[in-house]
C-alpha cells in the first residue's frame, strides 16, 4: 500500500524570531544597495556615452552584471516573502519549498554577475596598465572568472539527480545528491577564490596610482575610490564564516537567509565598486565642494608656466609712461570632446601616451601677443615673438 504524501501546505513552516529579523536586515541591505547601484550604473553609462559615445568591453559587461544582480536580487528577495506583508506564523512547508527552488534558481545567476563584474574590472584596468606582467595577471583572472562561473553553473545543476531534488523538503523525490558536507565545502572554496580576486582587483590600482602626475591627497582618494572592491572581499569573508557554519545548526532557515544575505551584499558591493572609478569627475567636483582636493593651486599654475618657458615677459610690462602695453594671453584648443575623454578617466584616457612607465597628456597652448593703451609711434617687441 503506497503512502500517501502529506499536504507542504497544511505543514506549519514558521521561522525563528532570529529568522525572521536577519529577513527584515537582508530586504533593507539589498533594496538600499540596489538604489545605490542604479544610480553609480545609470551615472557610469551617461559619463561614458555623453557628449561622445565611448562605451567599451568594460562598459558591456557592467550592464549585463546589472541585469543579473537586478534578478538575483529579486529572486533572493522572494525567499522572505513574510518580510513584505504576510505573516510570518502562516507560513507553510510549501512556502519554505518554494523559496528553496529559488534559491536554487539565482545560485547560477549570482556566479555570472560576479563573473561580468570582475570582468567588467580586469577590462578598465587593461586599459590603463601598460606593464606585461600586469597585463597578463588580469587576463589570467579573466579567465579563472569565466572557469569560475561555469564551474558553479555545473556545480549547481549537478548538485542533485534529478535537481528537483534540491528543494525537496519532503524527501518524495527519488535523487541523488551531494551531501551537506560537499555541499558546505563547495561554498567554501568558491567564497575563497572570490576573496583572492576582490584582493587582487581592488590593490591592482595601487601598482600605477604612482605613475599620475596629481597631487597626493588627490592620489590617496583616486585610490580609495578604487579600492572599495575591498568591502565586497569583507562580504565575501563574512559570507566564508557563514558557510563554515552550513549544516551545523538547527535552523535551516536562518542558515539559507545569511549565506542569501551576504551574497547578494557580495555581489551588489562588488558592482558598485566597479561602477564608482568611472565617476571621478562628478565626485572630484564633489570633493572640491568641500574643499577635500582642490582644482589647481593658481599662484603655481600662474608663476610656474612662466618659469617652465624662461619667460620673463610673461607678465605684462610698463613703459616710460607707466602705461601697461602688452600681455600673454594664454588659450587653450583643446576640444569639448577631448575635455570629456580625460574627464571620464580616472587615470588617463585611451589614447594617451604612455612613456617610460608614465601616463602623459599632452595640452596644446597657443601664446598671443596683445597689446594694450599703446602710445602711438612707440614699439615693444616681446622676445622670442
Amino acid at each position: 500500500m503506497a503512502t500517501a504524501v502529506p499536504n507542504p501546505d497544511l505543514i506549519p513552516a514558521i521561522p525563528s524570531s532570529t529568522a525572521q529579523q536577519r529577513a527584515r536586515s537582508f530586504a533593507g541591505a539589498a533594496i538600499a544597495l540596489n538604489i545605490v547601484a542604479f544610480g553609480v550604473f545609470s551615472g557610469r553609462m551617461w559619463t561614458r556615452s555623453f557628449p561622445a559615445f565611448r562605451l567599451g568591453p568594460d562598459d558591456y559587461f557592467i550592464a549585463v552584471a546589472y541585469v543579473l544582480v537586478l534578478t538575483d536580487s529579486i529572486l533572493l528577495l522572494k525567499t522572505v516573502p513574510f518580510v513584505f506583508g504576510s505573516d510570518p506564523n502562516k507560513v507553510t512547508l510549501a512556502d519554505a519549498i518554494h523559496s528553496n527552488y529559488l534559491a536554487v534558481v539565482a545560485q547560477p545567476i549570482w556566479a555570472w554577475s560576479m563573473a561580468c563584474i570582475k570582468i567588467s574590472v580586469a577590462l578598465m584596468l587593461l586599459r590603463l596598465e601598460t606593464e606585461k606582467l600586469w597585463r597578463r595577471l588580469l587576463w589570467a583572472n579573466i579567465v579563472v572568472q569565466l572557469l569560475l562561473g561555469t564551474y558553479n553553473t555545473l556545480s549547481q545543476l549537478l548538485q542533485c539527480i534529478p535537481l528537483k531534488g534540491a528543494w525537496d523538503l519532503l524527501g518524495v523525490v527519488d535523487a541523488k545528491c551531494w551531501s551537506k558536507t560537499a555541499i558546505r565545502d563547495n561554498l567554501i572554496c568558491i567564497s575563497v577564490v572570490n576573496i583572492i580576486t576582490d584582493f587582487i582587483f581592488a590593490l591592482i590600482p595601487i601598482s600605477f596610482l604612482r605613475k599620475v602626475q596629481r597631487p597626493l591627497r588627490e592620489r590617496v582618494i583616486i585610490g580609495i575610490l578604487m579600492a572599495l572592491g575591498l568591502f565586497a572581499g569583507a562580504a565575501s569573508i563574512v559570507k566564508l564564516v557563514k558557510a563554515l557554519q552550513f549544516g551545523r545548526t538547527d535552523d535551516p532557515t536562518l542558515e539559507g537567509i545569511e549565506i542569501g544575505m551576504w551574497s547578494c551584499i557580495e555581489e551588489q558591493v562588488g558592482f558598485i565598486a566597479a561602477c564608482v572609478p568611472c565617476l571621478r569627475s562628478p565626485f572630484q567636483r564633489v570633493l572640491e565642494y568641500f574643499g577635500l582636493v582642490s582644482t589647481h593651486d593658481k599662484s603655481s599654475y600662474g608663476h610656474n608656466y612662466g618659469q617652465m618657458y624662461g619667460s620673463k615677459h610673461a607678465r605684462s610690462r610698463k613703459s616710460a609712461f607707466g602705461v601697461s602695453q602688452s600681455r600673454i594671453r594664454m588659450k587653450s584648443l583643446r576640444s569639448p570632446s577631448a575635455d570629456a575623454h580625460s574627464e571620464e578617466n580616472i587615470l588617463a584616457s585611451s589614447g594617451a601616451v604612455a612613456k617610460n612607465g608614465e601616463i602623459w597628456c599632452t595640452t596644446e597652448l597657443r601664446l598671443e601677443d596683445e597689446e594694450v593703451n599703446k602710445p602711438e609711434g612707440s614699439s615693444i617687441k616681446l622676445d622670442g615673438a
